[in-house]
């Protein structure tokens, strides 16, 4: 008997056992579509374990067991899957190259709409909108900058990368286990009736013209950021249900920021002003 069994540990001897299927699907949307998730690496495991999400099982090699002894033994406790493996087997069930040393697979949380989440919110309301961001790598790193800035909800709309998608949750570096997550079809029909019952101003973030300076925007009070698509910016219907729309002021030898980069800043200038009032 190793000692691989005496921890209750699962040996995989071949790429095709069936209970790694999650893991061999992490290139595609089968994982969102089966409602569940992958966190990769240390720092993304341990976030999710201190999160209070499910979790369906554990990835490691062999050769790292011992590196991550205690959260796979207490994993292993609780009645959660731990697979162990070689490098080599990992890789081809996986399909890429794997130095992460432990993945996970998660079950997303329910899904919800705003206004589940907002009514049980203490206010000031500091929230952020996604409108059609596209590329997953973006999703993740706007969802680690409103969780630094204290931004207490996100908000995605159908033309959004799921923020649990697997590139969104290894970029956001686990943070997005420490914001709730609502989804609206209709972003900006959905702002709408969140000024009128909330009272929140809705902001968008644009380099178009008209655009105010966030420098000199009011940002207190229930406010919420919107922050558009990487090639077309805030939609048109959007913009014209905003309370305002900021821009920061770059070189005009650049015509913009990515949206990711745009979101720190305006996130950051919006935590100054607030701490100020």
């Amino acid at each position: 008997m190793d000692a691989n069994t005496k921890l209750n540990f699962i040996d995989i001897k071949g790429p095709d056992d069936i209970r790694l299927a999650p893991y061999s699907s992490l290139k595609g949307k089968q994982l969102e579509r089966d409602g569940i998730f992958v966190a990769e690496g240390e720092k993304v495991v341990r976030s999710l374990i201190g999160s209070g999400c499910k979790i369906a099982s554990f990835l490691t090699s062999a050769g790292t067991v011992s590196r991550y002894g205690t959260i796979l033994k207490a994993a292993s406790k609780r009645g959660i899957s731990v697979y162990v493996a070689d490098n080599e087997l990992i890789e081809k069930i996986i399909g890429f190259r794997f130095h992460k040393g432990i993945m996970a697979i998660g079950y997303c949380p329910e899904k919800l709409t705003a206004s589940e989440v907002l009514k049980k919110m203490e206010r000031p309301l500091f929230l952020v909108a996604l409108n059609a961001i596209n590329d997953p790598q973006n999703v993740g790193l706007i969802t680690r900058n409103a969780a630094a800035f204290g931004v207490q909800a996100l908000i995605a709309d159908n033309a959004t990368y799921d923020p649990y998608y697997r590139k969104a949750v290894r970029v956001s570096m686990g943070t997005i286990f420490k914001l709730p997550v609502c989804y609206e079809n209709d972003l900006a029909l959905s702002l709408m009736r969140f000024k009128k019952k909330y009272d929140i101003r809705i902001i968008a973030a644009t380099p178009g013209k008209g655009a105010g300076d966030i420098a000199k925007a009011n940002l207190e009070g229930n406010i919420c950021f919107v922050f558009g698509n990487e090639d077309k910016g805030v939609s048109r219907r959007i913009l014209n249900i905003a309370d305002a729309a900021v821009r920061i002021p770059i070189s005009k030898s650049v015509d913009s920021l990515n949206v990711a980069s745009a979101s720190a800043v305006c996130l950051y200038e919006a935590s100054r002003y607030r701490k100020r009032k």
